[in-house]
């Protein structure tokens, strides 16, 4: 879980090193990150090609600005607010917000999961992914951070600029809906 831990270790040499102790910093923190950012980027843009953009745009944001981060946040949390704006301009520039929180036709859903790299065949991880596809943007934000990246409630209302009790509903209201569309579906 990366929510809850201290500063990383090299994190101090990303900041401050420079040539090959840097770039050690760097791998350690790409070995440590690419999969948990991906996977949330994956979830909140729906699509492989447009998830691994983001993905490098967000690494590379760090990588430009980590100058700049000066530890008064975790270095999670600092990662997830850059992740979280390249997915929001990755949606606002493929002018597809309006579309990601339409209810999408069961049947177009389920070839796109067909056809998609990222699931290989498991029904269910298909079924709770296609009933994420149904929540809200910010519940499936939420229900995102919380139930794959395993993220405090805390850090999850810093980084949505909202209350812990907020995060706290958006998350249970998210998971009665995939709930009782996945009781449903299996019926």
């Amino acid at each position: 879980m990366h929510g809850t831990s201290p500063q990383p270790d090299w994190l101090e040499d990303l900041v401050h090193a420079t040539g090959l102790k840097r770039e050690q910093a760097f791998a350690a923190m790409m070995g440590a990150w690419h999969v948990p950012i991906y996977s949330f980027l994956r979830n909140m843009l729906n699509e492989h090609d447009d998830a691994a953009d983001a993905t490098q745009e967000t690494f590379l944001q760090v990588f430009r600005s980590i100058d700049t981060f000066r530890g008064e946040a975790k270095f999670s949390t600092w990662l997830y607010t850059i992740a979280r704006r390249k997915g929001l301009d990755a949606l606002r520039s493929r002018k597809q917000l309006a579309l990601r929180q339409a209810h999408a036709d069961a049947s177009d859903w389920e070839a796109r999961l067909e056809a998609d790299p990222f699931f290989d065949g498991d029904e269910a991880e298909r079924m709770l992914h296609a009933a994420l596809q149904l929540l809200p943007a910010r519940q499936r934000e939420v229900f995102t951070l919380r139930y794959f990246q395993e993220m405090a409630f805390t850090d999850i209302a810093e980084l949505t600029g909202t209350s812990e009790g907020a995060a706290k509903a958006s998350y249970f209201h998210a998971k009665n809906k995939v709930r009782a569309h996945l009781t449903f579906s299996s019926d």
